[in-house]
């Protein structure tokens, strides 16, 4: 036979049972709005009858219910998926980021663009060719030159400081990656020591660790795995950042670009010093939107010329051609002084040294254009200093002979068609004018295109988002519910205890009293 007192037990286990998942519901509804947070649930399960003998046989009466564990409500599928988007976006955000500042250091269209003061620059030589003795022609033509010079100097100077920030940025995002894998070391050694045996859940310190992933993956990519005791194995491009022994740390590493002589700021392994190749994530979006060209020898910019150095190097071809080609055509020309080999852009003297091979050893101090390094082209670029002195704007090249009069504008002509219809093989076989449109043309492709993957991209995310949200969110309706019914369970349970006093009380203070 069972206990006469066997039922308490019953009673009670279900009064816990209640109150738990009570508890459980409070905590939900407290962290409805908690970053990370995953909805948890109490599991019941029904406690081993016990068997007892009635008039016709054994029967298995049961005993209650039990606690078996409280678990989160978690898709891991979901949890993979949103790590590998998050990468994506953080990269498409950054060189949208990054190519919309682009368009705002050339400014176009617009009547402070370069192709503005390009265009002023060419009617400025059309004005002299068709009054070459005027000297108010000549000075304006010499200023819309200073103006040219000005603007490319000034897109090179927001160019390289775009890149010292990129650098800082770098920076911040290698220390942000290193407090995240610290945090997560500790987090794996916590729950793992939870959850030795297999019997308790950490619950919301694995919501915490899975909050840090979804921060290090629009970091950089990753590549998330569980061990069987517990302990996210987070690898990045070949490289365990963390497991549960031991995390690696990032740090930057800095070296000098060849080509423009600013610094380069790099990702390498802590310990082995070795450089981590990023696929996705803002820092992989940083390094591309610093460093990426197409390293064609075209005068337009290819789907890989996102980078600013790209648009340093256009800037420098911009300059290598006025300081050779354009020289050139100028040098041939002759001024009101009826001087000849005058340079328009770059240094004057006498003579005024040749951009061309044969000068490129005394000033640069290589034999080829080739070898000389892309900012010194840049570097060199400004007006004739000589054009600046007492009846210096006589120097200005207008005609194509000495024995031409002062008004002649022959070679101002040339000049102009250098702007806009001559093709120069320092600018891939284009024109100045034709070589400038069609790289700023593409450069607003790209921004479009970058924007487009980018919102594309938002898009998919929140769709992962809400997922997510559907599976681990907290739904104040269905919490409430549950309050509800748990609150009805203990209540009811409560009832039975108390019923169950009266019979007792009744079987103990009352059996054997009857006739007295």
């Amino acid at each position: 036979m069972r206990s006469t007192f066997g039922g308490l037990n019953t009673v009670v286990r279900g009064i816990y049972a209640n109150q738990m998942s009570l508890d459980t519901v409070g905590h939900n509804i407290a962290n409805a709005d908690t970053d990370g947070f995953s909805r948890q649930r109490v599991n019941l399960v029904s406690t081993t009858p016990q068997t007892i003998y009635s008039g016709n046989g054994k029967v298995q009466l049961g005993t209650g219910v039990a606690t078996q564990s409280i678990t989160r409500i978690r898709d891991t599928f979901v949890d993979q998926q949103m790590w590998k988007e998050k990468s994506t976006l953080g990269y498409g955000e950054t060189i949208y980021s990054t190519l919309s500042k682009v368009e705002g250091v050339f400014q176009e269209p617009t009547e402070t663009g370069i192709q503005t003061v390009l265009d002023n620059y060419w009617k400025a030589w059309n004005t002299v060719a068709t009054n070459a003795s005027d000297n108010g022609a000549r000075v304006a033509l010499r200023e819309r030159g200073v103006e040219l010079v000005d603007a490319i100097q000034q897109a090179n100077t927001q160019l390289r400081a775009m890149a010292a920030d990129i650098n800082a940025v770098i920076g911040i995002r290698v220390d942000t990656v290193n407090q995240i894998t610290a945090e997560m070391l500790s987090l794996n050694k916590q729950i793992a020591g939870i959850e030795v045996g297999g019997l308790d859940h950490a619950n919301d310190l694995r919501d915490r660790r899975d909050y840090l992933v979804d921060q290090l993956a629009q970091i950089v990519n990753v590549r998330v795995t569980e061990d069987k005791a517990g302990n996210y194995i987070v690898q990045s491009s070949g490289l365990v950042l963390v497991d549960g022994n031991e995390r690696s740390k990032l740090q930057t590493k800095s070296h000098v670009d060849p080509d423009y002589g600013y610094e380069v700021v790099d990702v390498v392994d802590a310990s082995t010093q070795l450089t981590v190749n990023f696929t996705s994530g803002e820092l992989k979006g940083l390094i591309d939107a610093r460093d990426k060209t197409a390293n064609s020898s075209q005068g337009e910019a290819r789907e890989s010329d996102i980078g600013i150095k790209a648009y340093l190097n256009k800037l420098s071809q911009i300059s290598q051609f006025l300081l050779q080609d354009f020289n050139a055509a100028h040098r041939s020309g002759y001024g009101m002084d009826d001087s000849t080999g005058n340079n328009f852009f770059g240094a004057g003297g006498e003579p005024d040294p040749n951009y061309s091979a044969s000068d490129l050893t005394s000033i640069f101090g290589v034999a080829a254009a080739a070898d000389v390094p892309k900012y010194k082209w840049i570097e060199q670029l400004q007006v004739n200093p000589d054009f600046f002195t007492s009846n210096g704007v006589e120097k200005i090249a207008a005609k194509a002979a000495a024995t031409q009069g002062n008004a002649a504008g022959d070679n101002a002509v040339l000049m102009a068609n250098k702007l806009k219809v001559d093709t120069s093989g320092i600018l891939g076989n284009a024109s100045l004018d034709s070589f400038y449109g069609s790289f700023i043309g593409a450069l607003g492709v790209q921004t479009q295109n970058a924007e487009r993957l980018t919102d594309n991209q938002q898009t998919l995310v929140n769709t992962i988002t809400n997922w997510r949200e559907s599976v681990c969110g907290v739904n104040l309706d269905e919490e409430m519910s549950n309050m509800i019914r748990f609150q009805k369970g203990y209540n009811a349970a409560a009832r039975v205890l108390t019923t169950m006093d009266e019979m007792l009380d009744k079987l103990i203070n009352g059996t054997g009293v009857v006739g007295r």
